[in-house]
């Protein structure tokens, strides 16, 4: 399954200011060649919004059977 069109999750400004990283993993639901639902699966609390916003607006490829897939996001904060 490819999402060509991929959006980067932005890293919160609360993130930005106490320093936190970590790494989220979503788990996506696709159909029709759009993510349908996102499960978080772990990761830090703080950015599970930023990554359910960003996979809102992937574009994938078309198909009527719901695909499954796990998609790590790491964010950095230096």
């Amino acid at each position: 399954m490819a999402c060509p069109k991929q959006v980067t999750p932005q890293v919160p400004e609360q993130a930005i200011e106490d320093g936190t990283s970590g790494t989220v993993k979503a788990e996506l639901h696709i159909q029709g060649g759009k993510v349908t639902r996102v499960n978080i699966l772990s990761g830090p609390r703080i950015f599970h919004a930023a990554v359910r916003a960003a996979v809102g607006r992937y574009g994938c490829a078309a198909n009527d059977q719901e695909m499954v897939a796990v998609q790590d996001f790491t964010f950095k904060v230096d």
